[in-house]
């Protein structure tokens, strides 16, 4: 008889290399005293039944038809040792061994013995001539011919298919053609690779799911739907949250008519099931909408859309796939207990990502089978898992928007928010960079602090060049918690202006000379600082009074006398530092005293700092990771070398000088990195930060230096929030874990926590959160956020970067986006595009 459209298809995708995914396996467990002729007999009766068993493919002028062939035997496996690793080696490998179609048999017995008073029958059949409902059918007749010992003539049924008409044909063009488009790429928490069609594929058994059962029943008996329908809708829901915003998932349809519905064969069509979810959508209206476009594609159940679509063979090529059956509770066989497995996986992968629902008498069962090429086993994982959460929370209140279902599960959003978040340490509670030096320059006075050039000043005499200044800067009139403007340019006289701000009680504004009079002059305007340092007459832009200042204050002139001014305590502003601008104006971000200890001891900790260190201050001033580089190696008695201006423009001048002054840290971002590596800079700690650090850049800087270190964070959590070291070759670069007393969020537009792999907005908590915005309370309170996961008070900055956990809890930063972007079900503003998700 000619083949069906479905047996055609089938044929082809053998030929594109289907191979394991269309073996169909089935086991059977038997306790007791097996009649074992009586079960071969039985064997027998089914195949007389069910003629398609005792088939072959023949290709002809006509096209492709089943002809007679040989009938499926069933093979006696002579295991002498019945061992659980011995019956599964040859599960395996029956279950692989190919068929031969055109010679036949598409199907298989075997018989082994499993144990005292336990066999096992396997049954494996070609999909061409078997499906899932099948399973049922074999099993029931097996049971039937067992029980009555039938060794007679049986009635064979015929593999009758129903081959629509040109009317139908003509419809279903009519009607994928106006649905139809193709899928996009599969975004998955933690893909990054392109699935293929077929291929060999693993399987996650989960086997009875009481808790996905439970819910997905729950939210059908609230949506007046099915269980599949149920099922259907979260799924395409959990795609819609993972960032697909056309979602379709494909779905085996049973095609049986009433007439064939005892009838083994390949009686399934695989449909695709579209869907467009709006994040304002209740999930119960969601639900019903669904269940509109179901009986809509039920109508052409008959003609598969490959076969109209001029996708012969290739299905569909949907990228996730349902199958869901109900299933009958088990027959009996006279004097047996049987245990019947209709979950088994035959090997092959039909897409990256298929799920399995068996529903029966005892509960909804469920595998995930995923191609390995296209996502890796805990990614599958995290797929049921967000299926269950989302259910759960549909079926307690379906009338819950879309964009607000939970997705990850209680377990995994503990681990994020809180165990990976697990980062406090008990610094001192008055700690300030004033009170850090000073401790350095009490306990060791006479070591170099600073070099720049030909002068090196001792921690002593840094300390009363700094005292010397503040002075002056009281003098004119200064006060406390006011802030002063320091315009000059980077060398040791700038160390000492910085700290002698904060000696006075007060808090700098850096100003770099270099930068555009026109920045300069809208930062004065707006900061408005009572003072201004500076080497030369500042600019006529510049308005208010200005204090000049020269290197001669380094070494000359007599001690000043401490006077009486109570130390600097964390909550007073250390310093006003404006951003760049390029996600909007400038904006002076607010870091007090507390803010900036906790990075530099943070720092100190994780880099392992001690007397020994020599950083180079390399960075313009106006830049705030500049602070890193002139105060981390103060305050843990090491010394500071402040490159000359230009620096990085002559990389070999600059490797000299650190090779000769015995620089031990360098600091710089990957862009600045590529212009110094040429300069045979090396053998130095190499922290890269403020950019994306590509994978390339950091194999070089591996091999070029002792330690690299990859920083993020954002100017208004102070500097740092993050660290991490990158691992060898192949591994993905992570920004790392936070920093201590930092707190790391990945959220979506309703600040919710996204799962591992899923692009989240890096939103970061602690104590590195800067006071806000100066003069700018609304931009202030847009970005600057309550923390609703921390202690009560907390706060959020919201960085509009976007970054994803790995499954080990390491941050992936995937960079600013520019316009709409979507998160979760949701569009937001995010800045300009560095990187691709």
């Amino acid at each position: 008889m000619p083949a069906s459209f479905v047996q055609q298809d089938m044929w082809v995708g053998e030929r594109m290399g289907a191979g394991l995914t269309y073996h169909l396996p089935l086991a059977l467990w038997f306790d007791g005293e097996l009649d074992v002729s009586r079960l071969l007999g039985a064997c027998a009766g089914v195949v007389a039944r069910h003629p398609v068993l005792a088939t072959a493919v023949a290709e002809s002028g006509d096209g492709l038809r089943l002809v007679p062939a040989a009938e499926p035997v069933v093979t006696l496996a002579d295991l002498p040792d019945p061992s659980p690793d011995a019956l599964e080696r040859l599960i395996r490998q029956e279950s692989a061994r190919e068929f031969d179609l055109e010679k036949g048999p598409p199907a298989r017995f075997t018989l082994a013995p499993a144990g005292p008073g336990r066999h096992l029958l396997l049954f494996v059949a070609h999909h061409l001539v078997f499906d899932g409902m099948s399973k049922d059918i074999l099993v029931r007749d097996l049971a039937r011919f067992y029980a009555s010992g039938s060794g007679g003539a049986v009635e064979p049924v015929s593999f009758a298919w129903r081959e629509p008409g040109p009317d139908a044909l003509a419809e279903a063009r009519e009607f994928w053609a106006g649905r139809w488009s193709e899928p996009a790429e599969l975004v998955l928490p933690g893909q990054r690779r392109t699935g293929r069609r077929y291929g060999p594929g693993e399987q996650i058994d989960a086997g009875l799911d009481h808790e996905l059962g439970r819910a997905a029943a729950k939210a059908a008996a609230a949506t007046g739907a099915s269980t599949f329908e149920v099922l259907l809708a979260g799924v395409h829901a959990l795609l819609f949250r993972y960032g697909t915003e056309n979602v379709a998932v494909a779905i085996d349809v049973t095609t049986r008519g009433p007439g064939a519905r005892d009838h083994i064969g390949p009686f399934v069509s695989e449909l695709p099931v579209l869907s467009r979810p709006d994040p304002g959508q209740a999930f119960r209206g969601f639900v019903q909408e669904l269940r509109d476009e179901l009986r809509a594609v039920y109508r052409f159940r008959d003609v598969p859309p490959g076969r109209v679509l001029g996708r012969e063979g290739r299905g569909a090529a949907v990228p996730v796939s349902i199958s869901y059956r109900r299933r009958e509770a088990d027959p009996v066989f006279p004097g047996l207990a049987v245990t019947v497995d209709r979950m088994m996986f035959g090997g092959g992968a039909r897409n990256p990502l298929h799920l399995q629902f068996l529903d029966g008498p005892d509960g909804l069962a469920l595998c995930v089978r995923y191609d390995p090429e296209a996502v890796d086993r805990d990614v599958a994982a995290r797929f049921a898992d967000g299926l269950r959460a989302l259910l759960r929370h549909a079926a307690d209140d379906p009338g819950t928007r879309l964009a607000a279902l939970d997705v990850v599960p209680p377990a995994q959003a503990r681990r994020m928010l809180i165990e990976w978040n697990d980062t406090d340490v008990a610094y001192p509670a008055g700690a300030t960079l004033p009170g850090l030096l000073a401790e350095q320059v009490r306990a060791r006075p006479d070591a170099c602090a600073v070099t720049f050039g030909e002068r090196s000043l001792t921690y002593a005499e840094l300390d009363a060049a700094v005292e010397r200044l503040a002075a002056r800067v009281r003098q004119a009139g200064v006060g406390r918690g006011e802030l002063v403007g320091v315009h000059l340019r980077r060398s040791d006289l700038l160390l000492v202006c910085l700290l002698a701000v904060h000696r006075a009680g007060a808090a700098y504004l850096p100003l770099d000379p270099d930068h555009p009079a026109e920045r300069l002059a809208m930062i004065v305007a707006d900061a408005r600082p009572r003072l201004l340092l500076s080497e030369a007459a500042v600019p006529d832009e510049l308005s208010g009074p200005v204090l000049l200042v020269d290197p001669g204050l380094l070494t000359g002139g007599d001690p000043v006398p401490p006077q009486p001014v109570r130390p600097a305590s964390p909550g007073e502003t250390a310093y006003v530092i404006y951003t760049s601008g390029s996600t909007g104006r400038p904006k002076g971000v607010e870091v007090d005293h507390g803010n900036l200890a906790n990075l530099l001891l943070a720092m100190r900790d994780r880099l392992g700092s001690a007397p020994g260190d020599t950083w180079l201050a390399l960075t313009s001033p106006a830049f705030d990771i500049s602070a890193l580089e002139l105060y981390l190696p103060l305050v843990v008695g090491g010394r500071v070398v402040v490159a000359p201006h230009g620096a990085v423009r002559q990389p070999e001048a600059l490797a000299r000088l650190v090779a000769e002054q015995g620089v031990t840290h360098v600091q710089a971002t990957p862009s600045v990195w590529r212009l110094l590596l040429p300069g045979s800079l090396a053998g130095v700690t190499a922290l890269a930060g403020g950019e994306a650090l590509p994978p390339g850049l950091a194999r070089e800087l591996r091999a070029r230096c002792g330690r690299v270190v990859n920083v993020y964070g954002p100017t208004e959590t102070t500097i740092w929030s993050t660290y991490g070291e990158p691992g060898e070759h192949g591994e993905p670069v992570t920004i790392g874990r936070p920093l201590a007393n930092t707190r790391i969020y990945l959220l979506d537009a309703a600040m919710r926590p996204v799962p591992p792999g899923v692009a989240g907005e890096l939103c970061i908590g602690g104590a590195g959160v800067a006071r806000g915005y100066r003069g700018r309370p609304a931009r202030t309170a847009e970005r600057f956020v309550p923390d609703p996961f921390g202690p009560p008070g907390g706060r959020l900055y919201r960085s509009g970067d976007l970054a994803r956990y790995r499954a080990d809890g390491e941050i992936e930063f995937l960079g600013r986006q520019d316009g709409q972007v979507k998160l979760l079900g949701h569009r937001v503003e995010l800045g300009e595009i560095e990187a691709r998700l």
